[in-house]
């Protein structure tokens, strides 16, 4: 947001959603490989060049991020009269 003039620095966290009900094993195979991919230096030397902060959440704590962040913006979306009537 600096780039736009504001002096604040907001998060935009990304991860790797799957369908409900998906197989344990699958979900294991799957974090297992996006986070040896995550750890790996080339990633991490592109994170550093984009000023990007490394910041991994196991699966537990995306889930609760993730909907925490949910309501705060459907909290957000509401306030400022964005809902769709």
């Amino acid at each position: 947001m600096k780039e736009l003039g504001y002096n604040i620095v907001a998060d935009s966290p990304f991860g790797l959603a799957g369908p409900k009900g998906m197989d344990s094993k699958v979900v294991k195979i799957l974090h297992d490989a996006f986070k040896k991919g995550l750890d790996d230096s080339e990633t991490l030397k592109v994170l550093e060049k984009l000023d990007m902060v490394y910041a991994y959440k196991n699966i537990e704590e995306y889930n609760k991020q993730v909907l925490e962040l949910f309501e705060e913006e459907k909290e957000l979306v509401e306030t400022l009269g964005l809902k769709k009537k």
